[in-house]
């Protein structure tokens, strides 16, 4: 009986450690699609966390997800600044960059996603000149680091709350 109960309480423990984690990735998708006005159906590519995510389990953020989460203005909170600042960005490399993939509902974290292009026939005019690239400076946070999201104490204390919860009522169901 003893065993089963610590089973119990492990396996709450556990699920309940991820729970504010996939909550702010929730919320950064959330920011995104009502940013852009992304359209709300499941078939949406954007609609999804493939958007900044390669992966969710485990989690693996994609080239778009590490510009954006190492811009200096991202907030798991409040996302949509940092968003703004990589939209000229070309995070993927495919030559496009991330605010034309996001308008043609691509994914501007996959290389192998990218806007169609038309095959039209370009004549050079004598007085053309070539176009002005726009010089992004971004400021960033060192690689590999993720900011630390202000929620980290609460979710373990919540957690320790929970589990000492449980483990009192666990145990006082047993002395009856």
């Amino acid at each position: 009986m003893k065993k089963k109960i610590l089973i119990i309480l492990l396996i709450t423990m556990v699920s309940l450690i991820g729970l504010h984690q996939a909550q702010a990735n929730n919320n950064i998708k959330n920011n995104f699609t009502t940013f852009y006005n992304v359209p709300n159906v499941s078939e949406a590519k954007l609609n999804t966390c493939k958007t900044c995510m390669a992966s969710t389990s485990p989690p693996n953020w994609n080239k778009y997800g590490l510009d954006l989460r190492s811009n200096a203005a991202f907030d798991r909170n409040n996302p949509i600044q940092a968003m703004k600042n990589i939209e000229l960005l070309d995070s993927d490399g495919d030559k496009f960059i991330n605010i034309d993939e996001i308008h043609n509902s691509t994914l501007p974290g996959n290389e192998s996603d990218f806007p169609a292009v038309s095959s039209l026939s370009v004549t050079a005019s004598a007085t053309s000149t070539s176009p002005q690239t726009p010089t992004i400076t971004q400021t960033s946070t060192s690689a590999g680091t993720e900011p630390k999201p202000s929620y980290t104490i609460m979710n373990g204390f919540s957690t320790i709350l929970v589990f000492a919860i449980l483990y009192i009522f666990a145990t006082g169901k047993r002395r009856e």
